[in-house]
């Protein structure tokens, strides 16, 4: 057993890890317009994790396996076939879905270990999660300190950056790296809502800041804030963290949105 503070810091450890490697990969998935490829990954590792508890694997493994067998499958077929990507990626969803709840109707006896996968809960952080997501936030901010000239050229222009770059190798990367992210949570965040983690903070940054770096600075410190205190909502008052960290992150972007409107609207007037 842990005292209730070193329960209370491990808490914050994994959200301020986890907020921040969500917010800076939420920046190109809001960038490059497909938000709804972050909701698809999350339930290719739903899926894969809850056919994983059933073979009593762990689910972490067995969700980064979906996700990147998902993601990089469905990188391969937009990019081989002429297809409207929300199209695609809609039907992978739904597919990935059904799969889930057919794991979960398929498990014998109580099904709460499995239902959290859905909606997530403080009571599976572990320093195992801190460590791996240590880990793979070091190794995000290695690939965009290796690879940011591709990453600006790619969310300007993704026909350009096909022909002057190795956009094949970088989007790839970030399709590994957003599985990566969505795994390791899986089981704290929830898989239904996790995407709400990575695209929120970013929806807020992207409506306050004009730069790259900027928009990075910000939607790191908004994630940090959604899962920090949908986190210690979730801690205090024994409600699912997926929903909370949703409740964060959506009042976050709605604020923002409505702050960069309204000094868009300044700028205008003060111009005329």
């Amino acid at each position: 057993m842990i005292s209730f503070l070193e329960a209370f810091g491990l808490i914050l450890l994994v959200a301020v890890l986890a907020g921040s490697a969500t917010g800076l990969l939420g920046v190109f998935v809001v960038g490059l317009r497909v938000p709804f490829l972050a909701v698809c990954i999350a339930h290719c590792a739903l899926a894969a994790a809850v056919f994983g508890k059933l073979a009593e694997l762990p689910p972490q493994l067995s969700g980064f396996a979906g996700a990147c067998v998902g993601g990089l499958a469905l990188g391969w077929f937009l990019h081989k076939r002429n297809l409207e990507p929300n199209a695609a990626i809609g039907t992978l969803f739904s597919l990935t879905m059904g799969l889930a709840f057919i794991g979960i109707g398929l498990q014998q006896g109580a099904k709460s270990g499995t239902l959290g996968l859905l909606w997530g809960s403080v009571l599976f952080v572990t320093w195992e999660h801190a460590i791996f997501m240590a880990i793979i936030l070091s190794v995000i901010i290695a690939f965009l300190i290796v690879f940011c000239k591709e990453l600006k050229l790619l969310l300007f222009s993704r026909e350009l950056a096909a022909a002057l770059t190795r956009e094949a190798l970088v989007y790839t990367g970030l399709l590994v790296l957003i599985s990566g992210v969505i795994a390791v949570n899986i089981d704290i965040v929830g898989g239904l809502l996790i995407y709400s983690l990575i695209c929120n903070p970013a929806v807020a940054a992207l409506c306050i800041s004009r730069s790259f770096r900027g928009s990075l600075a910000w939607s790191c410190a908004f994630g940090i804030v959604s899962a920090t205190g949908g986190f210690m909502v979730a801690y205090w008052f024994d409600f699912p963290v997926g929903a909370c960290i949703v409740l964060v992150s959506g009042a976050i972007a709605g604020i923002a949105a409505f702050a960069g409107s309204s000094t868009t609207g300044l700028q205008s007037q003060h111009a005329m």
